[in-house]
């Protein structure tokens, strides 16, 4: 049996021994020199695909897979393609050292504690947090979180926030991705759906930042890979997954999805409140107009936003292609997700390939 650390079957690593947590400052501080093993694995492999990450590790003996869990949290948990309970556990360490001694410990110990009581309580679905980056200087946490189970779940909904979105809303997002999870599960014959709160670039912080494509631009690589490791985390080989984007998510998703690039692995992608995708039609994207979905409340003051900001609006006739969705009683930039409402319904109707029971406005 090969020692954990001592490589595997993307190339030989040398044999890893204690000078790997020795030399680790982070490791030091997390456990006591005296306590540190003979042994720790050295950083996951750089730069593998979602599929080549999942190889690794189903590769790897149980022991070097706990001994990653125990002393690379931070590393483990951010790859994409890795089982969704794996990447739980990893990433559940980092939120309990950023709540203990971060930048911002209120709002990571209200995640912290919305993330554990939804596990302890067995009347809530449990969340799963995928990814968890602590808040840096200049930049805003990244945080990626499933209510149920993706690996196993029939339906998957991605839902993308906007301007302004950071650590300390990241309950408000959870709040919202669980009313779309909830809607979905009432659909008849929908089987089961996870809905990700996914905030996994640094969001603008205020309009005039979020007028920029940059922070779209280094958005949509990770929202790429994201969806491309659903895949192969999945455990359904039917499984359906939809990317809703609300406002600034929205340009993130167009940048991901961008014909000249390789697209987002999903079946469907829904725009609410966009400023626009980054393109002037639906040319620019991988997605086809059969399965593309924008909406927008008549009095959102985003459809203001001229053109040559993020490119045509995607609700205008002009965009070439999709399909203007009924958001119904939906009022003011952020009312899309009213439960009950009109807007979340048909939501959870593409989120579940029920494409004939959504109520539109403008089919193109």
């Amino acid at each position: 049996m090969r020692r954990p650390g001592t490589g595997g079957r993307f190339g030989e690593q040398p044999a890893v021994f204690r000078e790997n947590c020795v030399n680790s400052p982070a490791l030091v501080d997390r456990f006591a020199a005296t306590q540190l093993p003979p042994y720790c694995p050295a950083p996951p492999p750089q730069d593998m695909g979602t599929r080549q990450s999942a190889e690794w590790w189903n590769a790897l003996p149980m022991a070097e897979q706990q001994a990653y869990l125990q002393f690379q949290p931070a590393s483990l948990g951010a790859m994409d393609g890795l089982p969704a309970e794996v990447r739980h556990e990893a990433n559940l360490q980092v939120l309990r050292e950023d709540a203990a001694s971060g930048h911002d410990r209120q709002s990571a110990q209200a995640l912290l504690d919305r993330i554990e009581g939804a596990w302890n309580d067995p009347g809530l679905e449990n969340i799963y947090l995928l990814d968890y980056q602590p808040p840096e200087r200049g930049s805003d946490a990244r945080v990626v979180a499933s209510i149920g189970n993706p690996d196993t779940a029939d339906n998957i909904g991605i839902y993308v926030p906007g301007t302004g979105s950071d650590l300390a809303s990241a309950n408000g997002g959870l709040d919202r991705a669980d009313d779309l999870r909830a809607a979905a599960e009432m659909v008849p014959g929908s089987g089961q759906t996870a809905t990700v709160y996914w905030l996994g670039y640094d969001a603008p912080n205020n309009l005039l930042a979020a007028s920029g494509a940059g922070y779209a631009s280094d958005g949509a690589g990770p929202l790429r890979e994201f969806t491309q490791g659903l895949r192969e985390s999945s455990t359904n080989p039917d499984v359906r997954v939809t990317v809703i984007g609300h406002s600034y998510g929205s340009t993130v998703i167009g940048h991901a999805d961008a014909a000249d690039g390789p697209g987002l692995a999903v079946d469907d992608i829904v725009v609410m409140g966009s400023p626009g995708v980054g393109t002037n039609s639906i040319d620019g994207l991988h997605i086809d107009g059969d399965h593309f979905w924008a909406g927008m409340a008549d009095d959102d003051s985003i459809r203001f936003t001229p053109g040559f900001i993020h490119g045509t609006l995607p609700v205008n006739e002009g965009f070439g292609g999709g399909t203007r969705i009924d958001t119904g009683d939906a009022s003011g930039h952020s009312g899309y997700w009213e439960a009950g409402g009109e807007s979340i319904r048909n939501q959870a109707y593409i989120i579940t390939g029920n494409y004939g029971m959504v109520s539109d406005r403008e089919h193109r």
